[in-house]
Parts: structure tokens; sequence; C-alpha cells
């Protein structure tokens, strides 16, 4: 069920004139401060950031080569994509490449339970 009020960003915050935006993202301040995202590197922190803009909300989603080949290279999205992984960010739940479809990821709260998460090797 869909407010039925659309609460409008301000000036600064979209280049709308009217403020409504068709798509943005949620993020706790609790998750931005944790050292497991203060610890990420700023382009696992980026992809991670899109991926929310991709998926609307939900905790399952496909994220395709044609939306993140827009802000990363294939080498440096799969690059910040081991990283997620890594430190409990997101899950993989289908590897699709052989069938020519995008994969399947999924949020997970695994990065919460990592207090000082181990530096990835990367970038």
């Amino acid at each position: 069920m869909t407010r039925g009020k659309k609460t409008p960003f301000k000036e600064w915050e979209t280049t709308k004139k009217d403020g409504i935006e068709r798509r943005y993202i949620r993020m706790g301040d609790t998750q931005m401060v944790h050292p497991s995202f203060q610890r990420l590197p700023h382009l696992a922190r980026s992809v991670y950031i899109y991926m929310k803009l991709e998926s609307g909300g939900k905790q399952t989603f496909e994220y395709p080569y044609s939306k993140y080949k827009k802000i990363v290279s294939k080498q440096g999205f799969q690059n910040a994509l081991n990283v997620l992984v890594e430190t409990g960010f997101i899950e993989i739940v289908e590897k699709n490449g052989n069938l020519r479809k995008p994969n399947i990821y999924r949020f997970s709260s695994r990065w919460q339970a990592i207090k000082q998460a181990p530096m990835p090797g990367y970038i």
C-alpha cells in the first residue's frame, strides 16, 4: 500500500522543480556509521548504494550489467561485489551468467555481527 501524500525533497536534495522523486533509497544512520560500512572501500560503498536504488526497497533483486556499466567497469563491479559478499552486506542468490540472465542478489544483515570488519584485499 502506498502513501497518499508524497513528501517533497528539499531543493538541495533534487533537481526536480516540485521536489517529488520517482525513486530514492532509505539508509539508516546506524548502518552508515557502523564500522563494517565505514571500512568498505569507496567503490564498494557506491555499488551498494546503487544496488539499494535498483532494488526498489526489496530485499531480493536483480542487478544487470546494463545498470552497473554506467557507474563502474566489469572488473571494478566484481571486486566491489566480492567485498560486499565477504563483509556480509550482499548474498548471491542465483548466478545466471551461463543462462545470459542477470544474477539475483539479496541484502544481508550479516554485516551487523561484524564489530570491526577486516579491510578486504581490494584496490
